[in-house]
């Protein structure tokens, strides 16, 4: 099964762990792009949308964490690397490597991602967040969404 973990670093940087509970892997995550609100929007839409990537910035490159409704609950997901940014298209979107894919429930997902901001609110709260995250804001409507 699908696990997240997402760890705020120094400044500006924080660090996914995401495992199919066979492979685990972690990389790094650059304030660039607000991830943690991306990751969040996406436990929200699944609710009701096939289909939602998640961007996780590097310095260069990025994974997308894409994920794809398969029937009512269950939720195929594919870990991309990109080699430089397809989000801000300076590479093509198709060319990619296949870290890691499986298949979950969008219960697990959602509790997942719910699991990840209550930790990082509890323990730094929106201010301490802001400071580390320093381009953005924690999620807070997502939060209470998902809360």
């Amino acid at each position: 099964m699908l696990s997240l973990s997402y760890i705020l670093k120094n400044a500006g940087w924080a660090v996914l762990e995401i495992s199919d509970g066979d492979k685990t892997l972690s990389f790094d995550i650059s304030y660039l792009h607000d991830s943690l609100k991306n990751l969040a929007e996406s436990a929200i839409d699944l609710k009701t949308k096939s289909e939602k990537s998640v961007v996780f910035m590097d310095e260069p490159g990025e994974h997308w964490l894409v994920l794809k409704r398969d029937g009512n609950n269950t939720i195929k997901y594919e870990l991309r690397w990109y080699e430089d940014w397809a989000n801000w298209n300076l590479i093509n979107e198709e060319k990619y490597l296949i870290k890691l894919k499986g298949v979950t429930t969008l219960p697990k997902y959602i509790n997942e991602v719910r699991k990840i901001l209550i930790q990082i609110f509890e323990e730094f709260g929106a201010q301490i967040y802001k400071e580390i995250w320093i381009e953005h804001e924690f999620p807070l409507e997502e939060y209470e969404k998902l809360k």
